[in-house]
């Protein structure tokens, strides 16, 4: 496993969580720009934090199934980018840097023209799947996997105030309940949707009051799944997936 030490409950479903992420890499596709593109989205994503070490160069080759000379070159470029910095010697390794640059509305505009699919096409890609997500997993989501989503709703009422701290809970919150489904497919095609958004999602107007609406949302999802009430959690997740939308929309339509 990416880590030294036994992971708490909590730190193996980010461990796990960052695995699908960066598991998605192709080699039939480039290589190279597809390792660049997940362990960036892992990072902005917050399922590898602010000063935390990587796996090695030799583990992220296996997880992601590429060469360990593009896994190097990758953080190479991401180290030349801001998102990560390496340090030498026996305590060295490749660390999460403290700060990170995100993208303004213009490059995300770029980015998009460049991706060749629409704003809207993406948004109703994730519109159509997570909401039927939230619905099985209301039906397959077991006693721990609901504590994990109460504890990461908690943390989200105690993050208000730190908007990137409530975010990367935020895509956390959305991948377990994928893995709640006990499906790897769905979970794997969960953390793609949020790995094509997590630079969308971070330039959304953050406030205390956006952070308390969007957390109350979260604890009435995660009501739902609890209680096994699979068409609520559907139509929360619904609502829940369309007030983004309408918010990206008025950004970057």
């Amino acid at each position: 496993m990416p880590f030294k030490k036994a992971p708490d409950s909590d730190s193996l479903v980010i461990m796990n969580a960052a695995e699908t992420v960066i598991q998605r890499a192709k080699t039939t596709v480039n290589a190279y720009e597809v390792t660049v593109e997940r362990l960036s989205a892992a990072i902005k994503m917050g399922l590898y934090r602010p000063t935390e070490q990587l796996p090695s160069e030799r583990e992220l080759a296996e997880i992601m199934g590429v060469s360990r000379t593009t896994v190097r070159e990758a953080i190479r470029v991401l180290s030349a980018q801001g998102f990560l910095s390496v340090k030498r010697g026996r305590t060295g390794g490749t660390f999460v840097s403290e700060t990170l640059a995100m993208p303004s509305v213009g490059e995300l505009k770029q980015k998009l023209a460049q991706v060749g699919f629409t704003l809207s096409e993406i948004l109703d890609y994730r519109l159509v799947v997570e909401p039927g997500v939230a619905e099985l997993a209301a039906q397959r989501a077991n006693s721990q996997q609901i504590d994990e989503l109460q504890a990461l709703v908690n943390q989200m009422q105690q993050a208000v105030g730190k908007f990137g701290e409530h975010r990367h809970l935020d895509a956390r919150f959305h991948l377990l309940i994928a893995s709640a489904t006990q499906s790897q497919r769905l979970t794997s095609i969960v953390a793609g949707i949020h790995a094509e958004l997590s630079d969308l999602l971070a330039i959304i107007p953050h406030s205390p009051a956006a952070c308390l609406s969007s957390t109350d949302q979260h604890q009435h999802i995660l009501e739902a799944v609890r209680d096994e009430q699979s068409d609520l959690a559907r139509r929360l997740m619904t609502d829940h997936i369309d007030r983004t939308k309408r918010l990206l929309n008025g950004l970057l339509g």
